[in-house]
């Protein structure tokens, strides 16, 4: 049977109490739906490494994901919350809360440099800024962040990369991006 999201004053008035035995299976259904969480969306690097080349002092689209994870966790039933564009962007198709998370390995043509990741939402950069400083020009390494937000429909997100100073080219060896509904 079909199951209808509904706002949490919604449930907690089906849900009140159960003396008189009127919370019916559609109230609990509907509830789950409500709560559990859905349309978990996944990109990522896959094959080869993935190269972005001279990345400067402005924030730059990260652009070396393949999509390899597109669907909902029951999408005959409750449809799709979020689409993966392919210019890289995640976008909302209904308002809630999601979990976005973001992951790379990546090393560096250039030695002892910032860089600075940072998620965009609706093309404006929200805080904070996840850095790295590298090492020798060749270490590999990792930056990660997670958030959970409260987006509307049309909404998207998408992750920007910058160097504190110059350019640089970046190896991404490992990247992931992905958000799931949990609200």
């Amino acid at each position: 049977m079909a199951q209808t999201e509904r706002d949490n004053v919604v449930n907690r008035a089906n849900l009140a109490d159960n003396t008189a035995g009127d919370i019916s299976e559609t109230d609990v259904r509907d509830a789950l739906a409500s709560m559990m969480g859905y349309g978990a969306m996944v990109l990522t690097v896959a094959g080869a490494p993935a190269v972005m080349n001279a990345v400067g002092t402005s924030f730059a689209l990260v652009n070396v994901f393949d999509q390899i994870q597109a669907r909902s966790l029951d999408v005959n039933i409750l449809g799709t919350d979020v689409v993966l564009t392919p210019d890289w962007k995640i976008t909302f198709n209904s308002k809630g809360f999601y979990q976005v998370n973001f992951y790379c390995s990546f090393s560096s043509s250039v030695n002892n440099r910032l860089y600075s990741f940072s998620a965009h939402v609706n093309g404006a950069a929200i805080q904070p800024e996840i850095d790295q400083l590298l090492g020798n020009g060749a270490d590999t390494q990792v930056v990660a962040g997670m958030g959970i937000a409260e987006f509307n429909a049309a909404d998207f997100i998408d992750i920007r990369v910058k160097v504190d100073s110059g350019t640089a080219n970046l190896t991404f060896l490992a990247a992931g991006f992905s958000a799931h509904r949990v609200g």
